[in-house]
């Protein structure tokens, strides 16, 4: 089990880190959402918010989206609360980045509970309006 308060970078903290492009490197700005393991190393997931100098294609395609960061490519903390922070947090709970060949890559929650909830029965007892069943 992974001790959350071991951690330099926890979960909620905004940080700045490096992406590796094939047009280079760019520095972004992320919320961390989940901690991982990324090739054997250290990783956090990472809401990305925003790159510098972006295209509009790099704006589709990598912000308001998850991704797996290694540890030595977050540069900072930024010492700053992130509006909606709490909504990115509880809408991305606790999970396990998993890759499989059949499924590809999908996340499995780190708890699952099941909680059973009773209904009430409406049954409604025959009155003298009810038919009757004959034999």
């Amino acid at each position: 089990m992974i001790n959350e308060d071991a951690l330099s970078y926890k979960r909620g903290d905004l940080v700045e880190f490096r992406l590796m492009l094939g047009s280079g490197t760019k520095k972004c700005r992320g919320l961390v959402l989940n901690t991982g393991v990324l090739l054997g190393r250290a990783a956090r997931q990472i809401w990305i918010l925003d790159m510098d100098d972006p295209t509009p294609d790099l704006v589709a395609h990598w912000t308001n989206r998850k991704h797996l960061v290694h540890e030595q490519d977050i540069t900072c903390l930024i010492p700053s609360v992130v509006i909606g922070a709490d909504t990115l947090l509880r809408d991305n709970p606790i999970c396990f980045p998993v890759r499989d060949f059949k499924r590809g890559e999908y996340e499995t929650p780190a708890i699952i509970l099941t909680v059973p909830v009773p209904t009430p029965e409406t049954k409604e007892p025959p009155g003298d309006d009810a038919p009757v069943a004959k034999e």
